[in-house]
């Protein structure tokens, strides 16, 4: 017989084999060896109920009963309903330990007691059999009581204290711990029977706020989780499920505001992620933002892929989460504009802001179908974006000043060097324009009113540094009036001079268009400036060429003129070697010198005629005249045809005036006149006159009808196709034949002069004074 075999219910046991119930007394007088066997049944119980005790501390399960099963499945006594347990049971629970029940097992409230056990054999009322029946009869009666008690406990569904509950909150059972709580809050409100009696309400309310601390910190915990999952978060979805459990409440106690929570919590994981990336790195601010960048987007592309997946349509996950970002990377750049920052620096922040960030993140293709970049706004504030822009332009102007100053010093220093021609072509505008040009093409990029900004504060700079760049061009063209200077070496210096101009031009105009209004002005100084440049550049090379045309044109008219070649064709020659030199120019600055040398060569042959050099009055006389004065200005204008001058004009002048001169037809010399006077609006009078008197026309008629058609022409307005200032640089100094003269102003001197004089002295000394007085070609 096994002696260690229980009993089971509701079976018609053998009585040998049942137990005597270990809370009954051992009858006196009974079998000691009944006693023992009992005695030994009653120790390996209670061991194996203490081994179920352990095993239930091991895996961190409170021995709490539900409807007479254990949490590990073991049967035990009904108890009666418990309230629940108040918060000094969390901070055991947080401490490790737990509350010890006031009975202990030996009561039977742990798994060891709470089932009944048959000793081998009960002796009562004396040891007699009706013992054992009354034992079988309390068996039968013990076991049935046993069920009823199950099934009582399985329809009494018992609530779970605040140590049970916080226990589902740490298992992540949040959506049941959500509830539990719910129906404990109620209860602090009334909301269950009034049976319900609470000890101290006070206390109870503390717990709700508590567990819905511990609630909500475990489900923000799952949101950074799923953050850095890189995959769908298995407790997601009780997060998911407690906001929309608590939106769906009714009544004063839902509306907890979950959703704001969630988003707030959002923020913080996304926070957190950045300066992660950012904390305790080291490296210049263009790395920081590559990390910045690399982490948003990966993150953003994680968010579309697994998280957006996850939760309900009406969460908008991704635009919480883009806003989020969007806000975190904005704080960093309004944080990283306050510091101290070198001109780069800015530069790089503002082009992060308006290009960078839009180009790199947000227009990524992966992630640009679901952003709207006008929602979000820019990252930097108004007020520090305009602070960064102000001390960028002021940073440009300091910096481009100065070297600017640093590039004329240099330029400067190397006019005074004798160099050869090809070490004379500096690219000094190409210096000059690239320390401003770096800033007027990166401004636009970043913002138009920056731009504008930055082209203003760079076009007066640039103006400042024009005016200065003048002075020392008129210093240079003064100081070499003194010193002996090759003729090649001298052209050289100024042809790179004048070729920095049309450059300079150019630059000072594109600065100025971004803004008519204000650069209209410091664009006008800045081109008088160059104008002057130009200009004295082309007098130099022009005095210079002329001085050495000098030993041939004053040939010209002369006594052996008609008959030689000789100074035209020197002249030619001449201008033919100088014209490589003068291809060196730009051709802006190279038209300006030919054109002004066209028109200086041309004068030297005009002048001397004008001026009464050689008189002509035959007939004979003025056809060899007009006929050299054609040839050599023919010759001169194919020399400067084949240089590319810009007003071949002037190469009528000449010809024109040999026609007045052989013409006989007072009506033929007035359309030649008036041909002449429509190309060249200068021609005037005097100079009229003057070719006359070299004609030889002394008749008052014709030469008042020839002078009247000139000054009907000069009151009328007619469109001029020459070049303005060429004849009005041709002096009348001869003295020229008049019909009328005052004698009244002359007697008036003789008496006051030669009052003591001789009468043959007296009339040569009017005779002089009239002369003098005919001057003014008004009295003709």
């Amino acid at each position: 017989m096994d002696t260690g075999t229980e009993a089971m219910p509701g079976v018609a046991p053998n009585p040998f084999d049942e137990d005597t119930p270990m809370d009954r007394p051992s009858p006196e007088g009974g079998n000691p060896f009944l006693e023992e066997i009992v005695e030994g049944k009653r120790e390996s119980m209670g061991s194996d109920s203490k081994r179920r005790g352990t095993l239930e501390k091991i895996t961190g399960l409170s021995p709490f009963w539900k409807g007479g099963m254990s949490l590990l499945g073991v049967r035990g006594t009904p108890e009666k309903r418990r309230g629940r347990r108040k918060s000094e049971d969390v901070s055991l629970l947080s401490l490790g330990r737990k509350k010890e029940s006031s009975g202990g097992e030996e009561e039977g409230g742990g798994p060891g007691g709470g089932t009944k056990r048959l000793s081998f054999l009960w002796l009562g009322g004396g040891g007699n059999s009706g013992g054992i029946r009354s034992h079988r009869e309390s068996l039968v009666e013990v076991v049935p009581e046993n069920n009823e008690v199950f099934q009582e406990n399985e329809k009494i569904q018992e609530p779970l204290s605040v140590l049970e509950i916080l226990h589902l909150i740490q298992q992540r059972d949040l959506r049941s711990a959500d509830q539990h709580i719910t129906e404990l809050e109620a209860e602090c409100d009334g909301g269950t029977s009034p049976d319900v009696n609470l000890k101290s309400p006070g206390r109870q309310a503390k717990d709700v706020t508590l567990l819905y601390e511990a609630l909500m910190k475990e489900m923000w915990a799952v949101v950074d989780e799923s953050l850095n999952n890189k995959g769908k978060h298995q407790k997601l979805d009780e997060v998911i499920g407690v906001i929309q459990q608590e939106e769906a409440r009714q009544g004063p106690l839902g509306n907890k505001d979950m959703r704001r929570h969630w988003v707030e919590a959002v923020g913080r994981s996304v926070e957190k992620r950045l300066k992660g990336n950012l904390e305790g790195k080291m490296g210049s601010l263009s790395s920081q933002a590559d990390r910045v960048k690399r982490t948003a987007v990966e993150d953003l592309k994680m968010v579309k892929n697994h998280l957006v997946c996850s939760y309900p349509k009406d969460f908008e996950v991704f635009r919480i989460y883009l806003s989020a970002y969007h806000k975190g990377i904005a704080e960093w750049l309004n944080g990283a504009a306050k510091r101290n920052l070198e001109n780069n620096e800015i530069y790089f922040i503002l082009d992060w802001n308006s290009n960078v960030y839009s180009r790199d993140v947000l227009s990524r293709p992966e992630i640009s179908l679901l952003i709207n970049p006008l929602e979000l706004g820019p990252l930097l504030l108004c007020d520090v974006r305009t602070m960064l822009e102000e001390q960028c332009v002021s940073a440009v102007q300091l910096r481009v000043t100065q070297k600017l100053d640093e590039e004329l010093k240099g330029e400067q220093e190397r006019w005074k060097l004798e160099a050869k021609n090809e070490e004379a072509q500096s690219n000094f505008s190409g210096r000059v324009i690239q320390i401003m040009k770096s800033h007027v093409d990166r401004a636009p990029g970043i913002s138009e009113g920056f731009g504008v900004m930055m082209s203003c504060a760079c076009l007066g700079c640039f103006t400042e540094f024009l005016q200065s760049f003048q002075k020392g061009v008129e210093k240079f063209h003064a100081e070499q009036d003194g010193l002996v200077d090759t003729t090649d070496s001298y052209i050289s210096k100024v042809t790179s001079i004048v070729n920095c101009c049309p450059p300079f031009r150019e630059f000072a105009a594109r600065m100025a268009q971004l803004d008519a209004d204000l650069g209209s002005e410091p664009l006008q100084k800045a081109e008088g400036s160059l104008d002057r440049i130009v200009a004295l550049g082309t007098r130099g090379i022009c005095d210079l060429v002329l001085q050495e045309l000098k030993p041939y044109s004053r040939k010209l008219l002369g006594r052996r003129w008609l008959t030689s070649t000789d100074a035209c064709d020197r002249m030619v020659s001449t201008l033919a070697e100088r014209a490589p030199a003068l291809r060196k120019m730009i051709q802006g600055p190279y038209q300006v010198a030919v054109s002004e040398l066209h028109r200086r060569v041309l004068l030297e042959l005009v002048r001397p005629l004008l001026q009464g050099k050689m008189a002509c009055t035959s007939s004979k006389n003025r056809k060899k005249v007009s006929a050299k004065l054609k040839e050599e200005a023919r010759q001169l204008g194919q020399i400067f045809t084949r240089m590319d001058s810009p007003q071949p004009s002037l190469d009528l002048a000449i010809p024109r005036l040999a026609e007045i001169l052989t013409l006989e037809d007072t009506a033929a010399i007035q359309l030649e006149v008036g041909m002449l006077v429509t190309d060249f609006p200068d021609f005037r009078k005097r100079h009229l006159s003057a070719l006359l008197d070299v004609r030889g026309l002394w008749d008052p008629d014709s030469r008042q009808e020839i002078l009247g058609v000139l000054h009907d022409l000069e009151c009328t307005e007619m469109p001029s196709r020459g070049a303005k200032g060429f004849f009005s640089d041709v002096p009348i100094t001869r003295d020229t034949h008049c019909i009328n003269v005052s004698f009244l102003r002359a007697s008036q001197v003789g008496r006051r002069a030669l009052s003591r004089l001789s009468r043959r002295d007296r009339s040569t000394q009017r005779r002089v004074v009239g002369s003098e007085g005919a001057v003014d070609d008004t009295q003709l």
